[in-house]
């Protein structure tokens, strides 16, 4: 039976006839942009702003969790213990850089119990480290690209 708008018969595979110069970009902003998006130039700056601003964000974290100091915030915010070990007592905070937050030191009896982060220290990890791993194995690249080709010429 023949398919009216294919105008061939049912289960034949179509066939379409390409030439060898066709081209396959989607417009003209598709042939501006690829040659800048697929720049060395291009991408190590994405490369660095994503450095830039995973550090900024670090700071900023880091700021915000040690505000008036760590052991106020410990005091006053927590993390604390997760268990009620009777009467444990605050003896320091201080910043956490893995996972992201605070780090409290509590003393109960004559042990010594630490606990990190909160319940959003994964999530600003991530957050803060992820990028920055992205920027440097981006600028990596780019670096070693570029020492390859220019080894290459000459």
């Amino acid at each position: 039976m023949a398919d009216p708008l294919m105008g061939q018969e049912q289960g034949d595979v179509p066939r379409v006839a390409l030439p060898m110069d066709a081209s396959f970009s989607y417009g003209l902003l598709s042939r501006y942009m690829r040659p800048l998006f697929t720049s060395y130039r291009l991408q190590g700056l994405a490369g660095v702003l994503l450095l830039v601003a995973s550090g900024a964000f670090f700071l900023a974290v880091r700021l915000v969790y040690v505000y008036k100091g760590a052991t106020y915030k410990c005091a006053v915010d927590g993390p604390f213990l997760g268990h009620s070990s009777g009467e444990a007592q605050l003896v320091s905070g201080s910043f956490s850089t893995w996972p992201l937050g605070r780090e409290c030191i509590y003393m109960s009896g004559a042990v010594i119990e630490t606990t990190r982060g909160a319940g959003d220290a994964w999530i600003l990890t991530g957050l803060t480290y992820g990028p920055a791993l992205i920027g440097l194995l981006l600028v990596i690249g780019i670096v070693r690209a570029a020492v390859f080709r220019r080894g290459r010429t000459r």
